[in-house]
């Protein structure tokens, strides 16, 4: 026996009479005298799906009639009932959720059946004018068609699509916030290429190239991911999408490393602080970001102590290094947020009169350039920074000379302090 259909039963503003089905607006009840209850047209088709379609054909010009007849009769449009309730598209989507399902199964013959609460949510929107509104029109036809508002697609596409970084899903997060703030909590079937760059052009003033690229590049996978299914899908909106902006914000500025007495100086300012101390230290003999110095771990690997890195910023950073002679008794603060170290570290360091532009990354870059002077071979340098693509076995759990090797180069970085 074939599957029986799960198609949504959508009846807004129809009806059927016989095989054939109708358009049917409700009349305000000031006008029914003139026009009757509901003004009605044969949509020409025993199609729901094409009934679904043609409805919004004739619906504006139902609604004509009735402004035109309110004109002729000199009779003002009637204000909505004040209430508790909000009348947006987000409290209209909020109150459809409440009730569930738009089909659900009757328990009694198995059979797919529209939701009663559902129908009696649209009955007392007819009633209360709230049906005719823009919003509670467009939030019933999305939610009958299932299509999440873009926060529920945030949620899923992370939960499916795991980043390696907290930064990272950070960075998803605000994109989506600034999105919301321009355009609402609504699905994203419907944004044009117009209403995508009009977000765009807001959000990027001030912003740096590479933030601009990032808030396009983020928009454009949840978009693909509600897609994702679709034998068919419409140009994305947001492709290529920075080309097209008013501003293409400014470069990104590079991190540049400490010279000798900078370094000093900026040791000095953070001496006193139990958490940075340790956490600059870490990175000046490691080359590791503020989140991997904090996320490290101290394993024995082939005979010698080493910072184990699991995950990382890339799939590359997932990596094994040797602990420093300096670094034997530095420990990582635990419990402690990297973006309020990162805060704390350049208040300390403008408050030293360190010059702009050196950041705790800085600190990585260091190391970077001592590695560079002692000559160290490209490819073993790439390894230590989580620049080389390794394998998890090879590059994390390799053994024995490999280790031995990497041990080498990393005792011979030397800093002032």
């Amino acid at each position: 026996m074939p599957a029986k259909s799960k198609a949504i039963k959508d009846t807004l503003y129809l009806q059927r009479i016989g095989n054939r089905w109708y358009c049917r607006v409700p009349v305000p009840s000031r006008l029914r005298g003139e026009l009757g209850p509901y003004l009605r047209k044969a949509l020409d088709t025993s199609d729901i799906n094409e009934a679904r379609k043609r409805r919004w054909d004739f619906h504006p010009i139902a609604k004509a009639q009735i402004a035109l007849a309110e004109r002729r009769l000199g009779l003002a449009p009637a204000r909505p009932a004040e209430g508790p309730r909000e009348r947006s598209y987000a409290a209209f989507r909020a109150r459809l959720k409440e009730v569930g399902p738009a089909v659900m199964t009757n328990v009694l013959d198995g059979e797919d059946m529209s939701n009663p609460a559902l129908d009696a949510l649209v009955d007392r929107a007819e009633r209360s004018g709230e049906a005719e509104e823009a919003d509670f029109v467009q939030a019933f036809r999305d939610y009958v068609k299932d299509r999440k508002v873009v926060s529920e697609v945030l949620k899923e596409y992370l939960e499916k699509n795991p980043k390696r970084s907290t930064t990272t899903e950070a960075n998803y997060g605000t994109t989506v916030k600034l999105w919301i703030e321009h355009h609402g909590d609504r699905p994203l079937h419907d944004v044009s290429r117009s209403m995508a760059l009009d977000w765009l052009n807001a959000v990027a003033t001030g912003k740096a190239r590479d933030t601009i690229k990032r808030y396009a590049t983020v928009m454009s996978n949840l978009w693909l991911w509600v897609y994702r299914a679709a034998d068919e899908r419409p140009r994305n909106p947001f492709e290529d999408l920075t080309q097209a902006a008013d501003e293409r914000g400014r470069a990104t500025e590079s991190y540049d490393f400490f010279s000798d007495d900078e370094l000093v100086k900026a040791y000095k300012a953070v001496a006193e602080d139990e958490e940075l101390r340790p956490l600059f230290l870490i990175s000046i003999y490691t080359g590791f970001r503020l989140s991997e110095c904090m996320a490290a771990e101290r394993q024995v690997l082939g005979g010698q102590e080493c910072f184990v890195l699991l995950t990382g910023k890339s799939k590359n950073a997932a990596r094994a290094l040797p602990v420093h002679a300096k670094l034997k008794d530095v420990t990582a603060p635990t419990g402690a947020k990297a973006s309020a170290l990162s805060v704390r570290f350049g208040r300390l360091m403008r408050k030293a009169e360190i010059p702009e532009g050196k950041t705790f990354h800085s600190l990585r870059k260091s190391f970077t350039t001592a590695l560079e002077r002692l000559g160290c071979p490209e490819a073993t340098a790439a390894r230590l920074l989580g620049h080389a693509p390794l394998g998890i076995t090879y590059g994390i759990y390799s053994k024995g000379r490999d280790v031995a090797e990497l041990k080498e180069w990393v005792d011979r970085v030397s800093h002032p302090i």
